[in-house]
């Protein structure tokens, strides 16, 4: 397994936002991989983050928004 770079629970894997873990939850805004579940700021993030889990865990990539 590749090593993965550190996200905070509040945090979004795609963008690196700061997101309310319990309104992303109310708004199915969250996805869980690998026993852990992630959260999102929108749609476009979490279906980024669906289609390509490994490049967004990836120690080399850097959220932007």
């Amino acid at each position: 397994m590749t090593e993965q770079r550190t996200i905070a629970n509040d945090e979004d894997p795609v963008c690196g936002m700061s997101v309310d873990v319990a309104r992303a939850r109310t708004n199915g805004l969250t996805l869980e991989h690998q026993g852990r579940e992630y959260v999102f700021c929108g749609k476009g993030c979490k279906l980024e983050f669906s289609d390509d889990p490994a490049r967004y865990l990836s120690t080399e990539y850097l959220p932007t928004m």
